[in-house]
């Protein structure tokens, strides 16, 4: 079977607009990289948690967090999740936040 090429039918007006609203004003482009910069954190914190062999159930248990709060963190549904909140994840998995310079 060929394959085909669908970049131009997933690359509708609105994304085309938005890929030229990042390339041309920084304020999008610093939007979008937070944006992705705190998906990726929730990710890695799901990830550690899926690594311990550890269910939200577990970690709410150890952490006090409520189960939903875990599952909102996890899943990008907690808008602003509180850093307090972030800490106490990533403490009980062994870990901790840290500020690095951007590379």
């Amino acid at each position: 079977m060929p394959s085909v090429d669908v970049t131009e039918i997933i690359m509708n007006d609105e994304t085309k607009e938005l890929e030229y609203a990042y390339i041309i004003d920084p304020k999008v482009k610093a939007a979008i990289d937070q944006f992705d910069n705190e998906c990726r954190l929730r990710r890695e914190l799901a990830e550690a948690r899926k690594n311990k062999n550890m269910t939200q159930v577990q970690l709410m248990e150890l952490t006090g967090l409520t189960q939903q709060v875990i599952s909102r963190i996890e899943t990008n549904t907690d808008i602003r999740p509180s850093l307090k909140s972030l800490m106490i994840y990533a403490n009980a998995l062994g870990y901790e936040l840290t500020l690095q310079p951007k590379a």
